[in-house]
């Protein structure tokens, strides 16, 4: 009998654990051509065709008659051929005919435009997903050209969320039609001080990592009004989709989008990556600073202001750690971020 109970068991347990969803992680990029570039990565392997739908509405695929391709999943890639297009293609990758999966590219590039990207497909710890169209961060996104107008559009953005000081704050093109135009300014330094250390040759290397870690601080301690009003405007379903701006979608951005990723319950380490994805996406010759002429010292320090470097972020972490015991302490008692919010925003975000 006792045999019997634990064959039994084991057999419900073994059912349990064959009966889970695999973890299915995608990549998808963009190159040249412009082909699309599908990859994925199951553990543990499974058997089967992974069948993939294309669609310029991440909530909407059409799955009865828009099959664009098929191959085995042992592939592991596949390259989808477009025709040049302004509108942003989606993808839903059906795993054998049981795991459905949708994924976009990370990054939309315009003219003029640094560091945007979509911060759709990151997996919190109950292994939902941000909804992908949804949020995007960026760069001052007021230096459009034509094209690119268009192609922003294309994206139905609702509501601009930007956080440059009033000082050189502009408005984005009329054009875009944007419903919500929201300006949250953060002051932390004047600029105009800063520029003139860096023309005066007083700014090294040494004094823009410390000023970055200093700056990063700051945001988490002086920045409270303004990250708890965009957290408000965030809690709006009807404000979406939205995009969180600054100067070059780096630091005030950066910040925000720390905020909003641990609000989701997304894992510290995937919100890292995510802020070190601003030296992929990030030009530094983009700078409002001609150097050619600078010293090498005073060069390598407004690189160093211009890179996202992990040490400028834990600096930030380590303070509210300390002060606060944790993230989430932080979220409920600094921004008013209680549970009962930050469940909102995750049934408005999440999928």
């Amino acid at each position: 009998m006792l045999n019997h109970l634990k064959y039994l068991f084991l057999l419900i347990i073994f059912s349990a654990c064959s009966s889970s969803e695999p973890e299915i992680d995608i990549v998808c990029e963009i190159d040249n051509t412009p082909d699309y570039i599908l990859k994925w990565d199951i553990s543990p392997v499974i058997e089967g065709n992974v069948k993939i739908y294309s669609s310029v509405d991440p909530q909407n695929f059409d799955t009865e008659n828009g099959l664009i391709a098929e191959c085995p999943i042992s592939d592991e890639n596949i390259r989808i051929h477009t025709n040049p297009t302004i509108a942003r293609k989606y993808f839903l990758l059906r795993f054998d005919d049981k795991y459905d999966r949708i994924v976009g590219t990370r990054s939309q590039q315009f003219n003029f435009v640094q560091n945007f990207r979509d911060l759709g497909g990151y997996k919190n710890y109950d292994k939902k997903r941000i909804k992908w169209g949804m949020l995007y961060r960026s760069g001052k996104i007021d230096s459009l050209d034509n094209e690119s107008i268009q192609r922003m559009k294309n994206l139905k953005i609702k509501t601009l969320i930007d956080f440059r000081d009033s000082q050189i704050f502009t408005l984005p093109p009329s054009s875009l039609k944007l419903e919500n135009i929201i300006h949250m300014p953060i002051s932390l330094y004047p600029l105009d001080m800063l520029e003139e250390k860096i023309n005066n040759h007083e700014f090294k290397r040494g004094d823009a990592c410390v000023f970055m870690q200093d700056l990063f601080i700051d945001l988490s301690k002086k920045a409270t009004t303004t990250y708890k009003s965009m957290f408000n405007q965030l809690l709006m379903p009807e404000n979406y989709p939205v995009v969180l701006t600054c100067s070059y979608g780096k630091d005030y951005t950066g910040f925000a989008v720390v905020l909003i990723l641990s609000a989701l319950n997304i894992p510290e380490e995937t919100i890292l990556d995510d802020y070190l994805l601003t030296n992929q996406y990030l030009d530094k010759r983009s700078i409002d600073l001609n150097l050619v002429d600078f010293p090498l010292d005073i060069q390598e320090a407004v690189t160093a202001l211009m890179t996202a470097d992990e040490q400028y972020l834990n600096c930030a972490f380590k303070y509210i750690k300390r002060q606060y015991g944790s993230i989430q302490n932080y979220l409920e008692q600094e921004l008013n971020m209680t549970p009962e919010k930050q469940k909102r925003l995750q049934e408005i975000l999440l999928q």
